[in-house]
């Protein structure tokens, strides 16, 4: 079981499988839930500033999880989600694009009670070149192996 004190902080770790956009995928994901038309339509989205189909940021924020929790790590103590911080969409997500992501712990802080710690993870989706499309910190509140002393 990995504890609190067991996260290694500052090492990026990228998952193994890849996600690769298609037009088909992003309307699908879109016409559900985000019928914007650029998201839907080519000849909306063409007329857009992107200039072509991009997929909706809810979509990329679905991709970035699903591809981290590939992403090897052994059992942990997670508690539960706490939030996210610092959301970011960087880049449009278009057809064609092949996405990884990347989960970096970055610091550990004190939980609610001794026996619990809070972990902020960043979060990013990244393209076929490197590029972040999207980003965040996300915070879980994990047992600690040693509880502090009240």
């Amino acid at each position: 079981m990995i504890y609190w004190e067991d996260m290694v902080l500052d090492e990026a770790r990228e998952s193994p499988e890849r996600y690769v956009l298609s037009a088909e995928n992003i309307k699908a994901f879109a016409t559900e839930w985000d019928p914007f038309p650029p998201h839907i339509d080519e000849a909306a989205a063409a007329k857009s500033p992107i200039g072509q189909l991009f997929a909706a940021g809810v979509h990329l924020l679905s991709i970035t999880i699903r591809l981290s929790h590939g992403i090897p790590s052994g059992e942990t103590a997670s508690i539960a989600g706490r939030g996210w911080d610092r959301l970011r969409f960087h880049r449009p997500g278009v057809a064609g694009d092949e996405l990884r992501a990347r989960v970096t712990h970055v610091e550990r802080g004190p939980g609610s009670k001794p026996d619990r710690g809070v972990v902020t993870s960043r979060f990013e989706l990244l393209n076929q070149r490197g590029e972040v499309a999207v980003s965040f910190d996300a915070q879980v509140v994990m047992l600690r192996r040693e509880p502090l002393a009240a």
